[in-house]
């Protein structure tokens, strides 16, 4: 009998048409991220694929990778199972959430070098304040207005972008298209009520090379002549002579005798 329904299952996955195959495939997978999954329930998925930027291969390797790092994950059960999420892109594991203790955290970290395949693991974990009460409503509200905006947002893709809000911080996670979409994303995450920090691990194809360098506000110092050259020679100012005052011109003026003095 299980012979006979893992048949019909992989006749499915191979007779599905085009990219839809792919992620219904992977959402067999233990552990495999909710959303690749949900192409059994509708087309969500199956429009998610179509629209990212990787190849339909590099999602399928990714979405294994995320998926059993999940997997080893939930069966350790020192860790609970919303604690933490995993995301995979290119095959970079990235972790999203909370841990608890330094013990919790090694756990974590063993837990995922089981993974094969991963390239490098990104942590964005957070220690957990048990003393402070976690705003879970306020941090869904904040969710699904980002949301909204960037659904009513045409000028971006929003569906493959991943939101996780993590005490007031929200992490954006996915292949966009290029760096204008991110800036606009960016802004809507910024623009609002009650943000933290926004954390953008977005990729894009401008982004593929080495990592950018760090800039910053302070001014160089300006550059120093070489020592090989020697300065340039003194040289003295040129004397100029005084200009001299014009006299006036001041002409005599003859007398005009009177010819009736004597008279």
């Amino acid at each position: 009998m299980f012979r006979l329904k893992s048949l019909v299952v992989v006749s499915i996955i191979f007779f599905l048409p085009g990219c839809a195959m792919v992620p219904f495939g992977i959402g067999l997978i233990p552990g495999a991220p909710a959303y690749v999954s949900s192409i059994i329930g509708g087309g969500q998925s199956a429009y998610e694929t179509a629209v990212d930027e990787r190849t339909t291969e590099q999602q399928m390797l990714d979405a294994i990778v995320a998926g059993h790092a999940q997997a080893e994950l939930y069966k350790n059960k020192d860790i609970r199972a919303d604690q933490i999420t995993t995301y995979c892109y290119f095959g970079k594991l990235y972790l999203v959430g909370e841990y608890d203790s330094q013990e919790q955290l090694r756990t974590i970290y063993e837990c995922v070098n089981k993974v094969d395949g991963k390239r490098q693991v990104i942590s964005r974990l957070y220690l957990r304040d048990a003393d402070k009460e976690n705003d879970f409503f306020g941090d869904q509200a904040m969710y699904t207005e980002l949301r909204t905006q960037l659904m009513a947002d045409f000028e971006v893709t929003s569906t493959p972008v991943e939101v996780q809000i993590v005490q007031g911080d929200i992490i954006l996670l996915g292949v966009i298209h290029d760096k204008e979409e991110r800036d606009r994303i960016m802004a809507h995450a910024l623009g609002m009520k009650g943000v933290n920090r926004v954390v953008s691990y977005l990729y894009h194809q401008e982004n593929a090379g080495p990592e950018p360098q760090i800039m910053t506000a302070q001014l160089a110092p300006a550059p120093k002549p070489p020592k090989d050259i020697p300065p340039p020679p003194k040289t003295k100012p040129k004397q100029t002579r005084p200009k001299v005052a014009k006299k006036p011109d001041i002409r005599p003026v003859l007398a005009v005798s009177n010819p009736d003095r004597g008279r």
